[in-house]
């Protein structure tokens, strides 16, 4: 009896333990079931958004339908996507071809502002070259001061020279233009040579 008794206590403990837990036990399982649900629904989601913001990017490459309207399209409903920085870009160069400097310094920053980090490296050093063209000198040394990878030295060192020059900081473009020539490629060396060159050799 006493086996059985042990048997029947264990028993009814574990039905009071169900009536005290069993509907927050319950609740979890359907949490964690539509917890998974609810994710694959997102990636399925994500992958949908990147597809189709895929396909608008290739008809704005194309030149099918209405570019504009497509790319505005695509900068503002698929902002998530990679591919929302290369319709900034297309805008950006869309605009300045047009003369319209303001909307192209506007859809550099969109671009800039990306998460692909590539890109919006490119897109800032597009932005810093625009930004001095139109004499806007301290947003362009602002975003100058930020470290940029040493593959982007040259390039940095010639906007500074750039910037300096529109300051008319001369010596300082000069020593810019030099430590840009120090790091260019060999395709590069001859353009920054001219723009140093076209500075004279100082005092």
């Amino acid at each position: 009896m006493t086996d059985l008794k042990t048997d029947e206590e264990k028993a009814e403990e574990l039905k009071q333990w169900w009536r005290d837990n069993g509907t927050s036990v319950l609740a979890g399982v359907a949490l964690a079931i539509a917890g998974t649900f609810g994710w694959q629904q997102w990636q399925a989601h994500q992958k949908a958004q990147t597809e189709t913001a895929s396909q608008l990017l290739a008809q704005i490459k194309s030149g099918s339908g209405d570019k504009a309207k497509t790319t505005e399209k695509l900068i503002s409903e698929y902002s998530s996507t990679p591919y929302a920085a290369f319709a900034a870009l297309e805008k950006a160069k869309d605009a300045e071809e047009k003369g319209d400097n303001k909307a192209s310094i506007e859809a550099l920053k969109i671009a800039a502002d990306s998460k692909q980090v590539n890109v919006a490296r490119i897109a800032k050093l597009r932005l810093i070259r625009s930004l001095i063209a139109n004499g806007k000198l301290d947003e362009a040394n602002t975003l100058l001061s930020e470290k940029l990878p040493s593959a982007y030295t040259s390039l940095h060192e010639e906007l500074k020279g750039d910037l300096y020059f529109a300051k008319k900081e001369i010596d300082k473009a000069r020593q810019s233009y030099d430590r840009a020539i120090l790091s260019a490629g060999k395709d590069s060396v001859e353009y920054l040579k001219m723009k140093r060159n076209n500075l004279g050799e100082g005092a």
